[in-house]
């Protein structure tokens, strides 16, 4: 599979996980997948693939700027604007649903759980979200738990 840039698919992920080992802080908030695995919301060929990778790493990468980032990719690729390639991502992200309420009850990170429970939305896990909203409401921003935020 190519990239759109031209290279092996394959470089986005080696890049990617090797700034997870070196320098996770280089990913957060740092739009890494853009012109490779998405064009501005529109979904390259790549992301299931890449949405596989990124679900397979989470386990290993428990706290810290490598969990947000994998959090914020993940949470990307759980909307866009293609919707075959959206419905493939949503397939492989919602797999560890309960990854995502785990991360909302660990009081790890803010950050973190607000990417988590923002894929759940994403995935229309309602009942996870109303779960999350009635039993964590503590680890997550105030305006995350308005019923009419999406």
């Amino acid at each position: 599979m190519s990239c759109e840039c031209s290279r092996p698919a394959r470089h986005v992920i080696d890049q990617f996980l090797d700034a997870l080992e070196h320098d996770p802080g280089s990913l957060v908030h740092q739009d890494w997948m853009e012109g490779h695995v998405l064009i501005s919301s529109f979904m390259m060929q790549s992301a299931p693939a890449v949405a596989k990778i990124l679900m397979a790493a989470l386990p290993r990468y428990v706290s810290g700027d490598a969990r947000k980032a994998l959090l914020e990719s993940l949470l990307y690729l759980s909307g866009g604007d293609s919707d075959e390639l959206v419905a493939q991502c949503q397939e492989v992200i919602v797999r560890g649903a309960w990854i995502f309420l785990e991360e909302i009850s660990s009081g790890r990170s803010v950050a973190g759980a607000s990417y988590a429970f923002e894929i759940l939305e994403a995935l229309d896990e309602d009942e996870w979200v109303s779960m999350a909203r009635s039993q964590f409401a503590d680890f997550l921003p105030t305006e995350l738990l308005a019923p009419d935020h999406r």
